[in-house]
């Protein structure tokens, strides 16, 4: 199965928290993640909210998504438009948290995926390529974790295969 999107590269450094994704005093705040979408990064990278646009993909050079284990970071993260997260390492909740709610979160090396770069990223093939150069390649995710992206998300799967609709 491939699925080949492309994205604009966004980079955060560090270590980043879910609670540097979206601060905790809003995740209890609200439920409608369009709420929650003006508080990207509020703390964190202040102003960077102001600065995304649809289909953009963060890339972190770090452990991304450390920390709690609620949706609100993701559903924040997919609220502004954020198609694509790349990282060395994720904390395994949020990565199993993106699948989930069908962001693709891809573990590879980011060394080469500068800020403003526009990517294609392979989810068949497993690579992340700019202009016609391979920048990074990671492992195919399992046809699970695909199914779910086609699906739009865990839940939407389950729901086709209970219904067979």
């Amino acid at each position: 199965m491939t699925h080949t999107s492309t994205y604009r590269v966004r980079r955060v450094t560090g270590t980043v928290s879910t609670d540097d994704i979206i601060p905790a005093r809003y995740k209890h705040m609200h439920t409608d993640p369009k709420l929650l979408a003006p508080h990207l990064f509020e703390a964190y990278l202040p102003g960077f909210v102001d600065t995304v646009e649809p289909g953009d993909a963060i890339v972190s050079d770090s452990v991304f998504g450390i920390g709690s284990s609620r949706e609100q970071a993701v559903s924040t993260l997919l609220a502004n438009g954020i198609g694509l997260v790349i990282a060395p390492r994720f904390g395994r909740i949020l990565f199993r948290n993106c699948w989930n709610l069908a962001l693709p979160a891809i573990e590879a090396d980011t060394d080469r995926l500068a800020e403003g770069m526009t990517i294609s990223l392979d989810l068949g093939r497993g690579e992340i390529r700019c202009g016609g150069t391979t920048l990074a390649t990671f492992p195919e995710p399992p046809p699970f974790l695909l199914e779910m992206i086609s699906h739009g998300g865990l839940l939407p799967r389950v729901k086709t295969r209970v219904t067979g609709a």
